[in-house]
């Protein structure tokens, strides 16, 4: 069970279609908020809601109900930050069709094209199974965008003994440089760990 401090809710909007987006850097859409972005991603049961919140100390993001239908970016105010989250729809689900993975990349398209602001993404891999191979494609998609990517590999307090802790580190580390992503690009976090969380969260604040 997620065990964060319930505040205030700092959504802002959701969007689909790709036509909205140009509104979107006018800031119509965003009420006026022209903070950096940060982009979270992610496959279906990474935990990227659970993390969404615990970051903002703030029940924002939802767990669909379908994971893997949601074509949508949710935008949310990280006040404490002064950034806002853009949530960015799932990747590399077996049931969903190739035109769905089409709509995907046309989606994340038009967003990254329309909206400058983007500073970060950050990708959410499950330390359970290390890098998918559906990760690593949209890990290329995101260096392919030439936008700086860091890591967080969730649900480490689901790797019991620290032989198998460090094992994984080190494999996901050697795979990682090879996409050139540095080990201090690298975050190893559960949700009911708070160090690692506030680890996390530091550089930000």
């Amino acid at each position: 069970m997620l065990k964060c401090r319930e505040m205030t809710s700092g959504y802002i909007i959701t969007l689909a279609d790709p036509a909205q987006l140009p509104k979107l850097i006018q800031g119509k859409f965003l009420n006026g908020h022209h903070q950096a972005r940060i982009a979270f991603v992610g496959r279906s049961n990474v935990g990227k809601s659970s993390l969404i919140n615990c970051l903002m100390k703030e029940r924002v993001a939802r767990v669909s109900a379908t994971p893997g239908k949601t074509r949508a970016i949710h935008f949310f105010l990280w006040k404490e930050a002064d950034r806002i989250i853009a949530d960015l729809p799932g990747y590399g689900f077996a049931k969903v069709a190739k035109e769905d993975k089409r709509e995907w990349s046309k989606l994340l398209d038009s967003y990254f094209s329309a909206d400058d602001h983007v500073e970060l993404v950050m990708m959410l891999f499950d330390s359970r199974h290390g890098p998918t191979e559906a990760d690593l494609e949209a890990l290329d998609y995101f260096i392919s965008k030439k936008k700086t990517v860091q890591v967080i590999m969730t649900k480490f307090d689901q790797l019991k003994t620290q032989s198998e802790r460090h094992h994984r580190k080190q494999d996901v580390q050697k795979i990682l440089a090879e996409y050139g992503i540095p080990p201090e690009h690298l975050y190893w976090v559960s949700t009911k760990d708070q160090k690692s969380l506030e680890w996390l969260r530091r550089p930000f604040l």
